[in-house]
């Protein structure tokens, strides 16, 4: 097991997400709702979780729950196990997820909020890959290739309470 992102990195740079995120609301929103956090279920969770108690501002939250792996395999397509709860129309949202790697996931979690007539959405990651989609607005660290687990991620549904995040050697 090699770290390649620390929990102190982590801690960090959830907090500096944020403060970014909350000052693109309060600057760039002309809605006076409350932002709608997302949480895409299962791998986001711990992320989700710290980026909502550092938030600075009053949030709505929501769950969905959407599978596109099995073990190291994503080609099965999407399956939704959780839908939306909270009415959306009108209200900025920002979808809150692991990693985005080909973009189905993602896709697929922008047509769930985009069809309940949000006014605004934004994604945010707290991985990224240097060579992958760029659907993301705000993410949290940049990798490249290498499959990664820990802090949420897993390892063939294992390993998602580790602190730090690994790569798989």
């Amino acid at each position: 097991m090699e770290i390649i992102i620390s929990r102190d990195e982590i801690r960090q740079r959830v907090a500096e997400l944020a403060e970014q995120i909350s000052a693109d609301h309060q600057i760039n929103s002309k809605i006076p709702l409350p932002p709608v956090l997302v949480c895409v279920l299962n791998g986001s969770f711990h992320f989700f979780s710290d980026l909502t108690r550092q938030m600075p501002i009053d949030c709505e939250v929501d769950f969905i729950r959407l599978k596109s792996y099995e073990g190291q395999d994503n080609s099965g397509g999407i399956k939704i196990i959780k839908d939306l709860e909270l009415d959306l129309k009108g209200k900025r949202v920002y979808i809150i997820d692991d990693i985005c790697d080909t973009g189905a996931t993602m896709l697929e979690a922008l047509f769930m909020v985009n069809s309940r007539m949000a006014a605004e959405v934004k994604v945010v990651t707290l991985l990224k890959r240097k060579n992958g989609v760029g659907m993301t607005d705000f993410h949290g660290f940049e990798i490249g290739d290498e499959f990664v687990y820990g802090y949420g991620l897993d390892d063939y549904g294992l390993k998602r309470n580790l602190q730090d995040i690994y790569k798989i050697n």
